[in-house]
């Protein structure tokens, strides 16, 4: 068994020691700290470290690096790895905390949240207990909007990563282990691990590589193209014998230059730096150059400073404090609405020092270090099932219910803007929300557009679809974000009508801001810019007589972002039609109308003041273009109220997107005002009428 350290982790006997001598390494538990601090402000969006999630890669070089010392260990003591007490001692190490956090997010999510945030979250429960959590999110990221917002447990995903690591792990080593035994010659076992974690990071890095230039959202997810970073964590466990004499003037160098580095890639990243890919090299090897330099023991070095004591502190409670800082800020954001702000943020954070340092002594420590568990190390494995058991009975009884079918489609077949007129009247008179809606309320918050590999979401590149008559003459794109590709269904059906070829050429989750490089210090060579590089060559091969293009207007530098996408798309075809954005609702629709005593008139909204002046700019933009602009406004308000349900149609699955059924219902309209085949926009008029 591993000694206890006075922190309360597990560290190996004299005789695995994993730093210049037996027992426990501070600097280690200040890089702990360093990695949940960075992640912890990143997360709170605290200016000046965009970059802070590298402190999970950060958190993956120490583990592998103290999991590996440890297996390593068993190695010498006993010939192999000893897998049902490794795997027992990891249940009780790290099971309690994190199911205790499940379940409190879950009961608060049922609290706090909407019916379709709560039912989603507990899903979300039911894979982070089962650590598959990387799976499930990975496979929500192919579609940006498959989920209802960010999930309060989607921080699990790196507890799945590390779990799925050392399912393997062992195994590989107890199986060299047992390869070397009969040469009995400690050397010749660390040479063969050696070489097999050299050629697992080539293989793992390259694939990583590979996967973040094609698919980043299912690469950031992925254990095999993380495990490069656990992996090099290992190599240096290994290694450590070889590197323990070296100079303390060069563990010194190494200390600072592996800080230096880690600091550099939270300064420097943003949320559009692709990673983990090669990039992931400067945190992962400053990581790696920190483990190795403090080995030497220099005064001169890091250690002094990652030694000091609220480091050490937050060292200790580094695991409680991850787990718990990102529910609580997500739950407060949704709390809090319009109100979120740095200060709310920055206090949430303390609270969740505060809530760390109180689970860790109260709880976390006495369950690692009862005495029923450690006298009896088996005992930890049954850890496992009543986990998982808790987890799923809670979602199973907690999960609210959805009392409300999906109806065929719209009941009264009438112009959009005579249907939205009707729909303010009726949440005027405090109508109760209809019983069958398309889409169903159960599965709203998911109905959006998705255009699959037509798309380049993810991607720097897409399939070019041809979705519309493909015998037509007259070629139409339409070019852009989710802004654009949510008018997919209507502009593909106009198309079939009117004999036209129709291409998407769409990216979601950037806007025409990244598209072109418009932000200050954005890097030229982001994700969406490259995709944009790509998309004009595309249009430009189509030779469109017609572009149409979404507006999305949330974004800090949309108005010159769209300006200057207008700018390089209008010579490439003889006509241009910008569509205004959408009005934008304050809290996401679904949600809205499942509260408990939702009506019609509850889930109205006041078009703002702000949506007025971003049309007007809109048209602006239009107007120095010398493009068409099309007003679409009307088809979602009607003096100035926005109904939530419009003749049994819900408009939008979130804030602003447009359901599938909705798109089409508009067809006609969008038919009769972009007038594909006459050339004149005729701009939507709303109906008069007594309010």
């Amino acid at each position: 068994m591993a000694r206890v350290s006075r922190s309360g982790r597990a560290t190996p006997r004299s005789g695995v020691s994993l730093g210049a001598g037996p027992g426990f390494r501070p600097d280690i538990q200040g890089l702990r700290a360093l990695a949940v601090g960075l992640v912890v402000l990143d997360h709170a969006h605290v200016p000046g470290l965009r970059g802070g999630f590298i402190g999970v890669d950060v958190f993956f070089v120490i583990s592998g690096f103290l999991i590996t010392g440890l297996l390593i260990g068993d190695i010498e003591r006993h010939r192999s790895v000893r897998f049902v007490n490794f795997y027992a001692r990891r249940a009780l190490r790290i099971l309690p905390m994190a199911t205790v956090v499940i379940v409190v997010t879950s009961v608060a999510s049922v609290l706090l949240l909407g019916v379709l945030a709560a039912r989603s979250l507990l899903v979300d429960g039911v894979w982070a207990v089962f650590f598959v959590a990387n799976v499930h999110f990975a496979a929500a990221g192919t579609n940006y909007f498959a989920a209802t917002g960010t999930s309060a447990l989607q921080h699990y995903w790196s507890l799945a990563v590390e779990e799925q690591f050392y399912l393997v792990w062992p195994a590989l080593l107890g199986a060299i282990a047992f390869g070397a035994s009969r040469l009995r010659r400690e050397h010749v076992t660390r040479l063969a691990i050696a070489a097999t974690l050299v050629a697992f990071i080539a293989v793992s890095l390259a694939s990583s590589i590979a996967d973040t230039a094609k698919d980043p959202a299912g690469a950031y997810f992925s254990t095999i193209d993380r495990g490069w970073e656990l992996a090099v964590g290992a190599l240096i466990a290994v290694v450590l014998p070889s590197v323990k004499t070296i100079p303390r003037i060069l563990g010194a160098v190494l200390t600072w230059t592996g800080l230096s580095a880690v600091l550099a890639a939270a300064v420097l990243f943003t949320s559009l730096t692709p990673i983990p890919g090669w990039r992931a090299l400067l945190p992962v090897l400053g990581a790696g150059a920190l483990l190795v330099g403090g080995v030497a023991g220099a005064r001169g070095g890091a250690q002094a400073l990652l030694g000091l004591r609220p480091l050490q502190f937050l060292g200790d409670i580094s695991y409680s404090l991850y787990l718990w800082h990102w529910p609580l800020l997500v739950l407060g954001a949704a709390y809090l609405g319009a109100r979120d702000s740095l200060a709310a943020r920055l206090v949430t954070v303390a609270a969740a020092v505060l809530l760390s340092s109180l689970t860790f002594h109260l709880f976390e420590n006495p369950v690692r270090h009862a005495r029923a568990l450690v006298q009896k190390w088996w005992r930890g494995l049954l850890l496992w099932p009543v986990a998982t058991g808790v987890v799923v009975a809670i979602s199973i009884v907690a999960m609210p219910s959805i009392p409300f079918a999906a109806a065929a489609g719209p009941a009264v077949a009438e112009s959009a803007t005579a249907a939205v007129r009707t729909a303010v009247r009726a949440a005027l008179a405090d109508a109760p929300i209809p019983a069958a809606t398309s889409p169903g309320l159960a599965v709203a918050s998911s109905d959006h557009v998705n255009l699959g590999a037509c798309s380049a979401y993810g991607r720097l590149r897409s399939e070019i679809c041809q979705l519309g008559d493909p015998r037509g003459h007259h070629t139409v794109v339409l070019f852009g974000n989710s802004h654009s590709a949510m008018w997919e269904p209507a502009l593909a059906t106009i198309a079939r009508r009117d004999h036209w070829r129709f291409y998407p050429v769409v990216k979601e989750a950037c806007g025409y801001d990244t598209y072109t490089d418009v932000v200050p210090g954005l890097s030229p060579r982001n994700q969406c810019s490259r995709w944009y590089e790509w998309a004009t060559s595309v249009i430009a091969r189509l030779h469109p007589d017609l572009i149409v293009m979404g507006s999305y207007t949330v974004t800090q530098y949309w108005f010159r972002g769209e300006q200057s996408a207008l700018a390089r798309l209008k010579p490439l075809a003889p006509r241009f039609v910008l569509l205004s954005d959408t009005p934008r609702r304050t809290n996401p629709l679904p949600d809205c109308l499942l509260q408990s005593d939702a009506t019609q008139k509850t889930c109205l909204w006041h078009e703002s003041a702000a949506n007025d002046e971003k049309q007007r700019s809109t048209e602006r933009i239009a107007a120095l273009a010398s493009v068409d602009y099309l007003n679409v406004t009307p088809w979602f308000c009607w003096r100035g109220l926005c109904p939530g349900v419009i003749d049994d149609l819900l408009p939008y699955p979130d804030r602003a997107h447009l359901t599938p059924e909705y798109s089409r219902f508009l067809t006609t309209d969008l038919q009769r005002a972009i007038n594909l085949t006459g050339g004149t926009i005729r701009q939507p008029v709303p109906l008069a009428g007594a309010g």
